[in-house]
């Protein structure tokens, strides 16, 4: 059986890596790589990425091997590609949609400019009516100082246990 609380990231730089390193952390849960298998890096990489997500893209990904029975809040870490939620975590979500029944999703992404109002519009339209609305969103923006980026994940951390 899965731990009562998990962690899931999907990273293209490693900025996102870092931040769910931090929420499992302070929240003392697993945390799990969501692999791309689609190849992002250099020019070409970067607008493929772009393209794939305002398109809505579900990607190939490889298997987690994660159980998630029993699993009751599951973290999501993104980069925001294209002001949209990463092609792999959508695939990830589509995949996983019957096992996370009655699990809370919350999302932490980071990025360089996207408001929350749209990272949350985008969450909702797509995946709002299949597992509900997220337990708590931040956005960590890559150009915050140590100590806000700390108080937006100690904050978000507290809305979960709030949640």
């Amino acid at each position: 059986m899965a731990p009562a609380t998990l962690v899931f990231f999907v990273t293209r730089d490693g900025h996102s890596r870092e931040l769910a390193s931090r929420i499992g952390e302070r929240l003392k849960a697993p945390v799990h790589e969501i692999k791309d298998l689609v190849k992002r890096k250099g020019f070409i990489g970067y607008m493929r990425t772009g393209a794939q997500a305002s398109m809505k893209m579900a990607t190939p990904i490889a298997e987690t091997g994660v159980e998630l029975e029993g699993v009751k809040l599951v973290v999501l870490v993104q980069p925001v590609w294209a002001a949209s939620l990463c092609p792999p975590l959508r695939s990830w979500l589509i995949a996983n949609r019957d096992h996370l029944r009655g699990a809370r999703l919350a999302l932490l992404v980071s990025c360089q400019i996207s408001p929350p109002s749209r990272i949350q519009a985008k969450y909702d339209s797509e995946f709002g009516q299949a597992f509900g609305p997220l337990a708590a969103l931040a956005v960590v923006h890559q150009n915050l100082s140590e100590p806000e980026r700390s108080r937006i994940i100690n904050d978000f951390a507290a809305a979960l246990g709030n949640a």
